[in-house]
Order: C-alpha cells, then structure tokens, then sequence
C-alpha cells in the first residue's frame, strides 16, 4: 500500500499525522496540566500573601501593644486612670500617698494629652521599688517622670524623702 508513495510523500503524511498526535495531546493532556499548573501557581501565591498577612497583622497587635504600653491605653476616661493610679498605690504598705493632684487636660494638634500628678513619701528602697512597679506593671498610664524631693523639716530636726510621679495618657481627639 505505501509502495506507492515516495519518501517525500511519506514524510508530509507522517509530519501531519504527528501535528494531529500534538493537537490531540495538547487538547486532552498538556493544556490539563498547564491549566492546572496555573492554578497551583495563584493558591500557592494566595497562600502566601495569606501568611505574609497574618504575620503583618500578628505585627500591627504587637506594636499597638507596644504603643499602648508607652504612651498608655487609648479610650479609657480620665477619672478611671486616676482612680487606678490611686488604687496602685495604695498596693504598697510602707509608701504613704502625700498628694495626688487634679487631672489635667490640654489639647495640642489633634491629640489630647490627660496628665496625673502623685506624690508618695516613704524611704528610698520603699519608693524606688514603687517606682519600678509602676513601670513595668501598670498599664492605664505612661509614666513619664520621675523626681525625688527631699524635705527638711527644721521643727522636728527629721528629712521626708518623697517622690513626685507623673503619668499621661495620649488620646487623639476627634
């Protein structure tokens, strides 16, 4: 049957035979896989923006933690800071509150700023400890000074060691 073609003839039929295989493969295998190929390439880059995504905002909690811990919680009242700030204080026997003075609010460029002035008397390992305490524990407030003040009191021949603490609070005002 094929005696009668020539090898050029040959060659054509079988170049078209073998352009009809690779259209039929590609149709039922090759475009399967390269569609599925593409697929797994867009999950696979989903799964990765999902990751990079929690992980951002895993980030964003944990600086807001670090900003609410440095400039103190964000809308909590004045009066409620100042009644924790109280309430810390009285935690420690050996420190005695001298003076804990009015709140104060001023607004400069679109923030509130809430200070809260106290003073406790006691000894040195006494109100350091306090000090400290402050700092690392209580949250509802930044501390943001710190001022020994050493009182004499002639009449009694006797020195007061006291320590003025001030905390703020920074609220953006709407």
């Amino acid at each position: 049957m094929f005696e009668n073609f020539s090898y050029k003839q040959k060659l054509i039929g079988l170049g078209a035979i073998l352009v009809l295989l690779f259209l039929t493969a590609n149709k039922r295998s090759f475009k399967t896989t390269l569609n599925a190929y593409g697929q797994m390439q867009e999950v696979a880059s989903r799964l990765r923006y999902m990751q990079v995504a929690s992980y951002d905002s895993k980030q964003l909690q944990n600086q807001i933690s670090f900003y609410d811990n440095l400039i103190g919680k964000q809308n909590i009242e004045a009066d409620i800071v100042q009644q924790s700030i109280l309430d810390f204080a009285t935690n420690f026997e050996k420190a005695r509150i001298d003076n804990l003075s009015e709140t104060h609010i001023s607004s400069a460029e679109g923030f509130e700023v809430i200070t809260n002035q106290l003073i406790l008397e006691g000894d040195f390992a006494t109100l350091t400890e306090v000090v400290y305490e402050f700092e690392k524990k209580f949250e509802m407030a930044s501390l943001v000074s710190v001022n020994y003040i050493k009182e004499k009191n002639y009449n009694k021949r006797k020195n007061k060691l006291k320590v003025q603490l001030i905390f703020q609070n920074y609220e953006k005002s709407i």
